[in-house]
């Protein structure tokens, strides 16, 4: 039992991997920043807003954040695309492999190695250029370590020259009192995936990208 609750909580710190569908719109709207987090955001910092939410039988731990990136919107949505390349930026994550891809929907197999801990499993995800947001779930017709999630990275344009990413996920990582304990955390981590992701933009993918059709 223990074991299980490690390996889901893995998944979850390390990548933020978990189910995700369409983004609600209590996720999705930038509007609920207030000047001061914009006076964070533009400063360089990461501004999160914690959310927890009773679904049922279901006990999500989330929410959403923010980071600006020094790189300009098209390199972003390069790196956003590049599903097979999330391996870069997804913390202990070992193998990102597309292996179904229909227009814009793709599987992705993720799997995370942490020492004796091997975590695998397959995220259903959808790209839409047009909102430049890419949206995933959980494969729950496959193998997976906790009950429920969903969520999306955007970007938008912020001036000229960077881009505004922005994360949002509630997940159910399960029962117990151990669960209990690391609940905030994993909520924590969940959130610095914007961080992640601008550390891979403003290094190696600000020059595998700049040159991209």
């Amino acid at each position: 039992m223990l074991r299980s609750i490690v390996r889901a909580c893995l998944a979850l710190l390390c990548v933020g991997t978990v189910s995700f569908a369409a983004p609600s719109r209590s996720l999705s709207r930038d509007d609920t920043l207030s000047r001061e987090d914009k006076n964070l955001l533009a400063a360089g910092e990461l501004v999160m807003k914690q959310k927890n939410e009773q679904r049922g039988a279901l006990k999500l731990i989330g929410g959403q954040s923010w980071q600006i990136v020094d790189v300009p919107i098209n390199l972003a949505w390069r790196a956003l695309a590049d599903l097979p390349r999330y391996k870069h930026f997804l913390p202990l994550a070992t193998e990102t492999v597309v292996t179904h891809r229909v227009d814009g929907e793709s599987d992705l197999a993720i799997r995370q190695q942490w020492g004796p801990i091997d975590v695998r499993y397959v995220l259903q995800t959808t790209l839409d250029p047009d909102r430049r947001t890419m949206v995933f779930r959980l494969d729950h017709s496959q193998g997976h370590d906790i009950r429920a999630g969903w969520g999306f990275l955007r970007i938008r344009p912020y001036k000229k020259t960077q881009t505004l990413i922005s994360f949002g996920a509630l997940v159910d990582i399960g029962d117990g009192v151990f669960v209990s304990i690391i609940r905030p955390a994993v909520r924590q981590n969940l959130l610095r995936i914007p961080t992640k992701f601008k550390g891979y933009l403003e290094n190696e993918g600000r020059t595998l990208y700049a040159d991209a059709p």
